[in-house]
């Protein structure tokens, strides 16, 4: 891999995990659509899945005492669920196409989250089995399973510490899973080492920087990225 393209890599790592840390929202976002470009969909998206455990494990250690052990056993099961169909489509479409659903998925998660406080619902179980399964879905095909998530959180009222440290451990498991049926994506060694100290240089980074910079500015400076990110992988796909 050039030179050029594994800095893009380890950019898009570092950027997305530093949104992650400081406004909850922009690491798969910003992270699937640009790895989608950089490495092709099918490697982007795997090595997104591989960013993500480290990722949410990374949040989920300091904020484990948070889990919310009530929903915790419905959306895991769900997620898994979802994870089944999402990697049938992941594997049957080809190059061009799964570029486009990348780009479609993380550009309707984006809608998703900007239309967010204008939905409610009530966290009864088929509720939270459906957002499970569609964070699931989209965890296998686009490596994004934030947004259905986060949608039902700011729905259902859910607290935010609760939302926070479940829905990390839940990522980490379905982005496993995913992983597991496709494999570590064939890049090399030097790459995926660089994505991974990358995403956790930007957590790093992001925990220095949370008393001076404003969540809100980085919510929405994220959310611009991952729009941009997510256009052109529409594009790219459309022309492959």
């Amino acid at each position: 891999m050039p030179i050029a393209a594994a800095l893009a890599v380890a950019l898009a790592a570092g950027a997305g995990a530093f949104a992650q840390r400081l406004s909850g929202i922009g690491f798969s976002l910003i992270v699937a659509p640009s790895l989608a470009l950089v490495t092709g969909p099918r490697d982007g998206i795997a090595l997104t899945n591989l960013l993500v455990i480290v990722v949410a494990l990374a949040v989920f250690a300091a904020s484990a005492r948070h889990v919310d052990k009530a929903k915790l056993p419905v959306l895991v099961p769900a997620g898994l669920a979802g994870v089944v169909p999402g990697v049938i489509v992941f594997r049957l479409l080809p190059v061009g196409p799964l570029q486009v659903a990348v780009g479609i998925v993380t550009g309707l998660g984006l809608a998703a989250v900007v239309a967010a406080p204008r939905v409610r619902a009530r966290p009864r179980l088929a509720t939270t089995m459906g957002a499970g399964a569609v964070s699931g879905f989209t965890t296998a095909v686009a490596g994004a399973g934030g947004p259905a998530l986060t949608v039902y959180a700011v729905a259902t009222d859910w607290p935010q510490p609760r939302f926070a440290a479940t829905c990390q451990l839940n990522y980490a498991i379905q982005a496993a899973a995913a992983l597991a049926v496709k494999g570590l994506p064939p890049l090399p060694f030097a790459v995926l080492a660089t994505a991974l100290a990358a995403a956790l240089s930007g957590l790093t980074a992001g925990h220095l920087a949370a008393a001076r910079i404003s969540g809100a500015r980085v919510r929405h400076a994220a959310i611009g990225l991952a729009a941009l990110a997510t256009l052109a992988t529409v594009i790219r796909g459309l022309s492959a």
